[in-house]
């Protein structure tokens, strides 16, 4: 929940889009002794969006995004696997999931090498690990791509992390990364 209240800022919902009827349902989980009651916190219902005056569709519901219900303001923080995997696999309703969408972002950059697609991954990897260990963090990996032009959002990020990481340590080796990148360039 995104407030200006501190107390409303640590609180945790799990909000569940149903795609057959865009109806939308949220659950607050509470910690004991917390001084709340958790469970349900709005009734399954369709929602319209304050800002585009329409119902909300699944594609408004992306890792980083802001939605407004019954009065609250909501930022989407994370998804749970099976909605990750229908996000992914649905890449025309959800390109900020697509893999290939986010790799064609990056190999725009490629247009100032000349179409080497080689010197043009050893850059980008070089750009990316600024302290050389041979991996980055997400930040690292945000800010490097940002310095070089490419913006990504939250969800890109993610899915990023999320097919690099494959130990889910955090970060991404840059030879996973390499392999991968020069292979799809």
């Amino acid at each position: 929940m995104i407030s200006t209240e501190p107390d409303d800022e640590t609180r945790r919902f799990i909000i569940s889009f149903y795609c057959g009827d865009d109806t939308i349902q949220i659950y607050e989980i509470c910690d004991k002794n917390s001084g709340r009651i958790g469970g349900r916190f709005m009734e399954r219902k369709k929602q319209t969006n304050p800002v585009t005056n329409r119902y909300y569709i699944e594609k408004d519901f992306v890792i980083g995004a802001t939605v407004f219900l019954v009065g609250f303001k909501f930022m989407l923080l994370k998804a749970d696997e099976y909605t990750e995997k229908y996000m992914e696999d649905n890449p025309v309703v959800f390109p900020v999931a697509s893999i290939d969408h986010i790799l064609d972002k990056v190999k725009k950059g490629a247009r100032h090498f000349n179409g080497d697609m080689q010197e043009y991954a050893i850059h980008l990897m070089k750009s990316l690990d600024k302290n050389n260990d041979c991996y980055v963090d997400l930040e690292e990996f945000s800010q490097g791509l940002k310095s070089l032009g490419i913006f990504c959002s939250k969800h890109e990020e993610h899915a990023l992390m999320r097919k690099f990481d494959l130990n889910g340590d955090g970060k991404i080796s840059m030879e996973e990364f390499y392999n991968t990148l020069a292979a799809r360039l």
